[in-house]
């Protein structure tokens, strides 16, 4: 991370801050550090269709809305087709 994405990552929080609210668009980077994934991850659940993100300038954008919803459709258990021992 450049000294530039430090700085404009800065004022990014500042303003969200400042507003007191979510933002409604994510970037990229936003969404896989908010689910904790790699972004090569990201791209493959909208490759998929199991989520919807859109470029926007050359660059993905993803309505938080839509972030929740794919969180929420998520499974929540282990009951689904995987080695046991790559489980967290």
């Amino acid at each position: 991370m450049t000294a530039e994405d430090s700085r404009r990552d800065g004022v990014i929080e500042a303003a969200r801050a400042a507003q007191g609210a979510r933002p409604a668009f994510l970037t990229l980077r936003e969404v896989a550090e908010l689910l904790r994934l790699h972004e090569r991850t990201i791209r493959e659940y909208v490759r998929r269709g199991e989520l919807t993100g859109r470029i926007i300038g050359g660059r993905w954008r993803f309505r938080r809305e839509d972030v929740d919803t794919f969180f929420d459709a998520a499974p929540s258990s282990w009951e689904f087709g995987g080695d046991a021992e790559h489980r967290e």
